[in-house]
């Protein structure tokens, strides 16, 4: 085999399904205007009756409202070991002891340089992680990043455990391949990407079509089934998520003035014989409340 010149052509596999599909799927307007009109004949004579439980549902319909007032809109500020001018490094790693994070959120709050920083009346819900060695804190950490994976904290998750493994990564030198690097991955590049959504959508008609073989009775006993199947995942979603939160740590709920949460945020922090800490305070002219559940 050589290379050889050549221009871009429309693939005939692709043509090929296309044409298969396009007398059934020209034929589907029709044949649904008949199907309307039949059954508009027949609506005068049917009564339809409403689900059992649907007065009942309809009276729970408050709860939508309830669960959207627990997503509060603010502004969230993080402290690791890791940045810069915060933590402190030594030939043994870095360093951050809970009362010197609690300080520089408590200085951001008054930071008056800073565009960013939340003014007004403000409700502010703050979490530290603190442990008194390199391992503890990694677990600490782990832990409470399952439950909560705000992206700071998460990232010094990783630093941590990279910090921890160091030494014995550095003793191991890894053979280097040749660039460039494959890349795994489907080869649905456009056009190919664009033409197997077209035809899909497409093909998605005539598998509709197909399963019409079915019965109104076996359509709805699969919906009800399907029905059943869904919400037994999303109560044993639930389940999980509750069985996922675990982990210790320490935690403020303060109201009021930045000036009124700094304050707050330097009053019962753990002692220095903890040197490993990151700390995360939530801000919010919205009650957090979420959050101030969550880390009773």
């Amino acid at each position: 085999m050589t290379w050889t010149q050549t221009a871009l052509a429309w693939p005939p596999s692709a043509a090929s399904i296309e044409t298969a599909a396009a007398t059934t799927l020209a034929a589907i307007p029709g044949a649904h205007s008949g199907a309307l009109a039949a059954l508009g004949s027949a609506s005068a004579a049917v009564t339809f009756n409403r689900h059992p439980l649907s007065s009942g549902a309809a009276g729970l319909l408050h709860l939508r409202d309830q669960l959207n007032a627990l997503l509060a809109t603010g502004q969230r500020i993080t402290v690791t070991p890791y940045d810069y001018g915060v933590g402190k490094i030594e030939q043994t790693g870095h360093y951050l002891a809970p009362q010197n994070a609690a300080e520089r959120l408590a200085a951001k709050l008054n930071d008056s340089a800073d565009p960013g920083r939340p003014s007004g009346s403000l409700y502010a819900v703050g979490l530290l992680v603190a442990a008194g060695t390199l391992p503890q804190f990694a677990q600490a950490l782990n832990s409470i990043t399952s439950a909560i994976p705000l992206p700071e904290l998460a990232a010094c998750a990783r630093r941590v455990s990279a910090e921890l493994s160091h030494e014995q990564d550095r003793m191991q030198i890894a053979a280097k391949a040749i660039t460039p690097g494959w890349v795994p991955g489907q080869h649905n590049a456009s056009p190919q990407r664009a033409a197997s959504a077209a035809l899909g959508a497409q093909l998605a008609q005539l598998e509709s079509l197909a399963a019409d073989a079915q019965s109104p009775v076996a359509k709805l006993t699969a919906l009800a089934a399907k029905r059943a199947a869904w919400l037994t995942a999303q109560s044993q979603a639930l389940t999980n998520l509750k069985a996922g939160l675990s982990g210790a740590l320490y935690r403020v709920s303060a109201t009021g003035t930045p000036s009124d949460i700094a304050a707050a945020l330097l009053s019962g922090l753990p002692s220095y014989e903890q040197p490993h800490s990151a700390a995360v305070l939530l801000v919010s002219d919205q009650p957090l409340t979420f959050f101030e559940e969550l880390l009773p």
